[in-house]
């Protein structure tokens, strides 16, 4: 909750805050069971295969920190990132961060959101996720992947825009300076 404090502004109203969806983690949770059953057979193999023990130990040594370096990229790397990921939608503005990316992060004010609409899969149905698209008007829409419960975060940020007050009328432009013809300095 440390997250959404220093980025929700005072007067603010927290709508929804998310991370993506469980089923990210799937794989990195296979990585480690897969990684852990290999580098156990890799250490039957050396115990039997490998009789000199100071042999032996460098060999374990290398299953460790090969196993040590998969777990890291393939399991805690990911782990991490889901944790680090965050979709927050308040009465103002709608903001994803991505972690390890500060190119992708997102923070869209709602008075800029011109359509919101989501897509999910048959698979994602029956996960619960999808993909959150918003609309920015004449710019590219912003498509926000791995939504849990996309439905009802659709739903969270259509109703805060049906909420906005209507905006203003436009002014009026003012008479420009009458254009005269004739040589410059002359009248």
């Amino acid at each position: 909750m440390g997250f959404v404090r220093t980025v929700v502004a005072p007067g603010e109203a927290l709508i929804v805050h998310t991370h993506p969806h469980w089923r990210q983690l799937i794989r990195p949770a296979l990585v480690a069971i897969v990684a852990a059953g290999l580098a156990g057979i890799a250490g039957g193999f050396i115990e039997v295969q490998i009789p000199d023990p100071s042999d032996r130990s460098v060999t374990w040594a290398m299953v460790a920190v090969m196993y040590l370096l998969v777990v890291l990229r393939l399991v805690l790397w990911p782990a991490v990132r889901w944790a680090r990921t965050d979709l927050i939608v308040t009465d103002e503005r709608v903001l994803y961060r991505p972690a390890g990316s500060s190119r992708k992060c997102v923070d869209v004010p709602l008075r800029r959101i011109s359509a919101v609409r989501f897509r999910h899969t048959l698979s994602d149905r029956a996960m619960g996720t999808g993909c959150l698209i918003l609309e920015l008007g004449h710019l590219p829409p912003v498509e926000i992947e791995h939504v849990p419960e996309v439905a009802r975060v659709h739903a969270a940020v259509y109703d805060e825009l049906l909420r906005l007050p209507p905006p203003p009328p436009p002014t009026p432009l003012a008479p420009g300076p009458r254009f005269r013809w004739g040589l410059p300095g002359r009248r």
